[in-house]
């Protein structure tokens, strides 16, 4: 029952992330004052991070997990050009969406070898 409980939480979690992300990109923001191009540092966290909290029953595979993340910053980044919003749309932002998404996957996948153990799941399984 315990194991049902944490995934379902971890999942409700992951969603929220997900609609906090696209709330969060879709909001009128100031960024004057900000480094110049730090707001891609903080989409290439934002995107690794959200696969990186990727539940692990949803993982059906890691080009999905991939597609999944990098899809949507495509769509969002899109979404900022054509909503009044006062923000635009930059394909600068989408690729370090997609760069952070590939970061996720890449650390999930050399993961279970760094510590020793089976591919993906740690058992033996194969991913």
């Amino acid at each position: 029952m315990r194991k049902n409980t944490v995934s379902s939480v971890h999942k409700l979690f992951w969603t929220a992330y997900v609609l906090l992300l696209i709330v969060g990109s879709l909001a009128p923001v100031d960024l004057h004052g900000a480094p110049e191009k730090s707001d891609k540092v903080i989409h290439f966290l934002a995107y690794g991070l959200l696969v990186l909290l990727w539940p692990g029953a949803w993982v059906r595979s890691f080009m999905i997990m991939f597609g999944f993340a990098a899809g949507l910053g495509l769509f969002l980044e899109i979404a900022q050009g054509m909503l009044p919003t006062g923000r635009f749309m930059d394909l600068w932002d989408a690729l370090a969406n997609a760069a952070g998404a590939g970061l996720g996957v890449g650390v999930i996948m050399l993961w279970p070898r760094i510590m020793g153990r089976g591919r993906f799941f740690g058992d033996g399984r194969q991913s």
